[in-house]
This record gives structure tokens, C-alpha cells and sequence, in this order.
């Protein structure tokens, strides 16, 4: 499945590894009364993400510094809307006796390097470094809210990965340095003066699950030899115009094991108005300054852009073993635009 992002994003291409013999059996309710369904593609929200410390990368890169200061953490969140049948590759959303009455949400984060900037400071270059996580989750009341940030880390927890493939490549291109409204999607702005620089970007696909991998067969009742999900060119862009801007997202793991439940890291409540004006909600608010992405000197570590992923799914049936691809959402360009005008 694809789609088009209103606005300067890049459209997601998603393709699967190795031969495609059989799609994912997936019961969307796990005991309840949606009859499962054979997948090839899974369709997530549109939504954003976070590269918290990137600036800083970023900055401590174009002064020649190398190893741990180079590094920042990428955060993200989606709900599940829509799937590819294997027979016949209808593209499909999730059918309203599901969604009425429930949702699957995500939540990821990894850590990338910075590992260039070009000359004139419009664009850099990042890498997986291996060290991130995945999880997905349940929840019988449908509350996952992109503005902020509350209902994606909540409900039952059905897949736990750990490690990502490293080295997966990526860039972010400054398109203009002019400051504009960040939230420029269709329901309003709800980030009064919060200003934005604008770009786009691309990722190649990041396998997830080098580490360990939990599934609940309630949920995934047949997973693949060889499984994986690809999410290559992920579109990232800004201002956002496809999705409200979330004001916290969730930077920790679960400690719990598959089948537990877990409350929301951030809260419901927002303040029309800059970043700052936001927070204390439990989760993580970022810290971008008055203008995300930055108009000059640094204004603060982090920035946030829209992005978004499908994942295509196939491969050899067998039992137990499952390798989702982590959302490689390429972010470290941004911070380009402190080096420019620095």
C-alpha cells in the first residue's frame, strides 16, 4: 500500500526481502470475534517523529567531533490503519468491526549517527548505529491522539523487538530556511508561533528484531521463515500538513512481558502554542526552540517532522519467528541548518 503526504514529504515504497510465498496471518482482536486475515502489507497513521539530541549531533559532527557526541535517539508512534490481502493484493482499511470497538498502535525508538554534512551545511547523512526497539500493542479503547502523543503505549503489549540493522543509510535536504507555521495540517494550527524550516528526506529500510524477538500467537497466528518488513524511502518532511505535530512521545521500553497491559506514557492535555508551553505529561516533550529545525544558532537539541510508513510482509510460513524493520525515520538533516548559519 502507498500514499501520497500533502506537502513537501517523500512517497513510501515498501518492499519485501527474499521471495514472496505467503503473506502474515493476522487476527486483528486476538480471541475476539474479527476473523483473522492473510496480510502482505500493513498501513500505518501518518504521524511524527522526534530526533531528540540531533541538533546537538549535528553540531558537535561539523565541529569535528566523533563517537557518542555524534549520536541522538529517534522516537516515533502510529496506529494501524489498513492491510494488503495476499489473495488478490486488495489494499483495505481495517474493517469497522474492529475499529469501533478497538486499535493497534506502535511505538519505536532507535539511535542513529550523524555521518556527514555537506558544504554548504543543506544536508546530512545518518546511519543506524544497531541499538534500538519496537513494540505493538492492543488496547480495547481506541485513544491513540497524534497531537499528544497519548493512547500509542497503551493496552495489551503483543510484540516486544530489540536491535535494529546497522548502518542503514539516510539523508534530510533543507528545501528552505524561511521560518513558517510548523502545523499546517487540515484541522487547524495548535502551535500557535511554533515555526518550522522546511525539507524533505529519505532512509533506506532498517530491519528490526537483531535482538530478541516476543510475539503474542493470539494476534500473529502464523509468523514467517525469514520474515521481514521493509520500510525503504520513508517520506519525511516539514511543515506538517498530514498529521498534527505530537507534543510527547514515549522514549522508554516496556518492562513488562507480552499479554501484560500498560497505561499511556503521556497524558491527554495540550496548549495551543510553542513546545515549550507544553510538557509535563510524563512522557517526553521536545525541546526545539522557537523554530523547530533552528533559523540561526542552535534553539534547542531536538526537532520533530511528519513522517510516514507502510510495510510490506511475506515470505515462507513458519511458526514463531517474526523480524519487523524499525522505522529508520533518517533525521538527523535538520541540524544542517545550524551549520549553515552558524
Amino acid at each position: 500500500m502507498r500514499k501520497s503526504i500533502l506537502g513537501a514529504l517523500i512517497s513510501s515504497a515498501f518492499a519485501i526481502a527474499g521471495p514472496a510465498h505467503a503473506g502474515l496471518i493476522l487476527d486483528l482482536d486476538g480471541a475476539g470475534g474479527v476473523p483473522a486475515v492473510e496480510v502482505t502489507a500493513l498501513d500505518w497513521s501518518q504521524t511524527s517523529f522526534l530526533a531528540q539530541g540531533a541538533n546537538a549531533a549535528i553540531a558537535a559532527f561539523a565541529g569535528g567531533a566523533t563517537g557518542s557526541s555524534t549520536q541522538f535517539q529517534v522516537y516515533t508512534h502510529a496506529k494501524l490503519t489498513g492491510y494488503t490481502l495476499a489473495n488478490g493484493g486488495t489494499s483495505t482499511s481495517l474493517p469497522s468491526a474492529f475499529t469501533d470497538k478497538a486499535e493497534i498502535t506502535m511505538v519505536a525508538g532507535y539511535t542513529e549517527k550523524v555521518t556527514s554534512v555537506n558544504a554548504t551545511a543543506t544536508m546530512a547523512t545518518f546511519a543506524t548505529t544497531g541499538a534500538g526497539w519496537l513494540e505493538i500493542y492492543y488496547d480495547t479503547t481506541p485513544d491513540a491522539d497524534d497531537l499528544t502523543g497519548s493512547g500509542f503505549n497503551d493496552g495489551l503489549l503483543i510484540a516486544k523487538l530489540t536491535g535494529v540493522g546497522i548502518d542503514s543509510t539516510g539523508l534530510f535536504m533543507i528545501t528552505s530556511s524561511t521560518q513558517i507555521a510548523l502545523d499546517q495540517s487540515s484541522d487547524g494550527n495548535d502551535y500557535d508561533g511554533q515555526l518550522t524550516i522546511s525539507g524533505i528526506g529519505s532512509q533506506e529500510s532498517v530491519k528490526a528484531g537483531t535482538g530478541d524477538i516476543e510475539l503474542d500467537g493470539d494476534f500473529f497466528k502464523s509468523t514467517l521463515e525469514g520474515f521481514v518488513i521493509d520500510y525503504e524511502n520513508i517520506s519525511i518532511g516539514l511543515p506538517f500538513r498530514g498529521a498534527n505535530p505530537s507534543d510527547c512521545f514515549n522514549t522508554t521500553t516496556n518492562a513488562g512481558a507480552i499479554g501484560s497491559s500498560n497505561n499511556s506514557t503521556c497524558d491527554t492535555t495540550h496548549v495551543d502554542g510553542l513546545y515549550s508551553a507544553n510538557g509535563g505529561s510524563g512522557g517526553y516533550t521536545p525541546v526545539v526552540g522557537g523554530t523547530n529545525g533552528g533559523s540561526g544558532p542552535i534553539e534547542g537539541p531536538d526537532f520533530v517532522a511528519q513522517t510516514d510508513f507502510n510495510s510490506a510482509v511475506n515470505g515462507v510460513p513458519e511458526p514463531g519467528t517474526l523480524a519487523l524493520v524499525g522505522l529508520a525515520l533518517g533525521t538527523a538533516g535538520f541540524a544542517a541548518s545550524r551549520r549553515r548559519r552558524s
